[in-house]
């Protein structure tokens, strides 16, 4: 049964979703010397445009681009533009169509944004260009043979001052180009700057050599030479446009870059995620359900560990429901240095039938309780040894502390079954443990793209605690898990693994309470998916593979990534 739960759920986690470039609005704007359609698109996408006559058209395709909503249409006083009509030539290709009241000339460039911000595509139709078209003479005919015109000398001298105006507009339309330009070159270079400090990341956090940079870079290269050149005159074609580049305009090369190892969902406190990077902030809401349900003889009085008590012998049907809401936030000290706490907060609800076989009692008694409030609070360190360079794995040591501010067992309250003499039920569930433990672990990680094998060795040791019982001491434990996680796309990944966990023998003043110690087997099942840059979602089950290992516990993570010191 349980393997067939862990196959369906399998199934469903291998879902993912891929999109591409969408257009997302379109302003019509002004300035001094131009009429402007500025278009806003989700990223960078390949570009191509071309104008028609007969009538009027300029289209704009993009290519593997979609058109997200209707788009906003000019005003029906605007100068130049009449109409957008929005459509695709195939299922990957999307237009838009431009009708225009008169014919023009055109630029195309992508406006330089901040980091995060949506891209816009910048169409300019120069006024001096419009203004020429519309005053043409009328003598002047687009078609059949040339002939002469005579023009008067007023005509002349006035024909020659717009055409010096025209030039001198052009002119300034270069020279804001240039300037558009050396913002395009400094933006590209900054991006270049924040690449480099992600691939040394990346080799410190997955080994290896960085990333090497290409010899050339075409954009480099390209801008570099138009800076190089002197102003001069600039010909502007009827109804042409400049040969269209090879790749989106103004968006950077794809560097060769070494993939990254996918992010290994978070398994727990110390398995899974990556190290949170220096001067970032996680803060990390979660909520977790478990299900337990026992049938079992066991010691009725002060629970130690889960399902163990000492006492009366007494035979149990236990369905236990716990619900946890926390929220964790993880700082990076360093690259390589993470300290991170955790708040939970409980709801406990037993249900509990009973019969105590010692006494031979001949009637079952049922009994319910619960327990609500905070749990106990847990404190992370996590430092990373290695770069995991030479075909080493990553090693990742970690100390986690438990601190006893729940409830504690000890604390509860116990009252006498009615019908059941000897039964002795509490009267609200605990929602801490009642000791202090400390469990130093090591985590080792391989990459091997596109997958990450893991593994990890803990032991848990407990402070001994006084009671009105006795001196307790709950009993230490070792435990390993092991497994790989594996990257769907650049947004997902899934991992599995399994976990094994022993925990020894419970002692009052120093003697071993009989068959206290216990084995919890869990398989394991996580996925991750990137929501934004900086928030994830994160799902992991737990599923029991021994008898005392809680039936199922279903955990659903939110990290989102601050930099509030940068």
């Amino acid at each position: 049964m349980r393997v067939l739960v862990i196959s369906s759920i399998f199934g469903v986690f291998l879902v993912s979703d891929c999109l591409g470039a969408e257009i997302t609005d379109i302003r019509y704007g002004e300035s001094v010397d131009a009429l402007r359609l500025e278009i806003t698109a989700s990223d960078y996408v390949s570009v191509q445009a071309s104008f028609l006559d007969g009538p009027d058209r300029l289209v704009i395709k993009f290519p593997g681009g979609r058109i997200s909503r209707t788009l906003p249409q000019p005003p029906r006083d605007h100068p130049l533009f009449s109409r957008i009509i929005s459509g695709s030539e195939s299922d990957d290709d999307s237009r838009l169509i431009v009708d225009l009241k008169q014919p023009a000339t055109f630029t195309q460039f992508w406006e330089p944004v901040s980091y995060g911000a949506s891209p816009k595509l910048l169409v300019d139709f120069p006024k001096p260009a419009l203004a020429a078209r519309a005053g043409q003479a009328p003598g002047v005919k687009s078609a059949g043979k040339s002939r002469a015109v005579l023009v008067p000398q007023g005509k002349k001298a006035a024909g020659d001052a717009a055409k010096g105006s025209e030039i001198e507009q052009l002119r300034r339309a270069l020279a804001e180009q240039q300037r558009i330009l050396d913002l395009q070159k400094k933006a590209f270079e900054d991006q270049q700057r924040k690449l480099k400090t992600l691939q040394n990341q990346l080799e410190r956090i997955a080994g290896g050599a960085p990333a090497k940079q290409t010899a050339t870079n075409p954009g480099t290269a390209q801008a570099a030479r138009i800076k190089d050149q002197p102003p001069g005159p600039v010909k502007v074609a009827d109804n042409r446009q400049p040969a269209m580049p090879k790749g989106p305009v103004g968006q950077a090369p794809e560097p060769e870059a070494k993939p990254k190892p996918p992010e290994l969902p978070r398994i727990s406190e110390t398995v899974g995620g990556v190290l949170t990077p220096k001067g970032h902030l996680i803060v990390e809401p979660s909520l977790e359900y478990n299900y337990a349900s026992n049938n079992r003889v066991f010691l009725d009085a002060f629970t130690f560990v889960p399902a163990i008590a000492i006492g009366l012998i007494d035979l149990r049907e236990i369905d236990r429901h716990t619900f946890i809401g926390a929220i964790t936030g993880r700082y990076g000290v360093t690259d390589r240095l993470e300290i991170s706490g955790r708040v939970p907060f409980l709801y406990r609800e037993d249900m509990q039938r009973s019969r105590a076989v010692s006494i031979g009692a001949g009637v079952d008694e049922t009994f319910n309780a619960d327990g609500s409030g905070l749990g106990d609070i847990e404190f992370t360190a996590r430092y990373q040894f290695n770069g995991g360079a030479n075909g080493w794995p990553i090693f990742v040591g970690n100390l986690a502390t438990t601190i006893p501010t729940g409830k504690s067992p000890y604390d509860v309250d116990y009252v006498l079954a009615q019908g059941v003499p000897g039964a002795r039920f509490p009267t609200e569930l605990p929602t801490g443990s009642g000791y202090v433990s400390v469990q130093p672990s090591i985590t080792a990680l391989y990459p091997t793209d596109p997958a990450v094998f893991y593994a990890n060795l803990n032991y848990g040791y407990t402070l001994e605690t006084d009671e009105d019982v006795g001196t307790i001491d709950p009993g230490d434990s070792i435990g390993a898990s092991f497994g790989l996680g594996f990257s769907i796309n650049e947004r997902s990944s899934f991992s599995i693994g399994y976990s094994h966990k022993h925990v020894f023998d419970t002692e009052v003043d120093g003697e071993s309470v009989s068959g206290s110690s216990l084995d919890i087997g869990e398989f394991l099942l996580g996925y991750s998916f990137k929501l934004t840059r900086d928030t994830s979602l994160n799902l992991s089950v737990s599923i029991g593979a021994t008898e005392d290992a809680q039936d199922v516990k279903l955990t659903l993570r939110l990290p989102m990534s601050f930099s509030p010191f940068n």
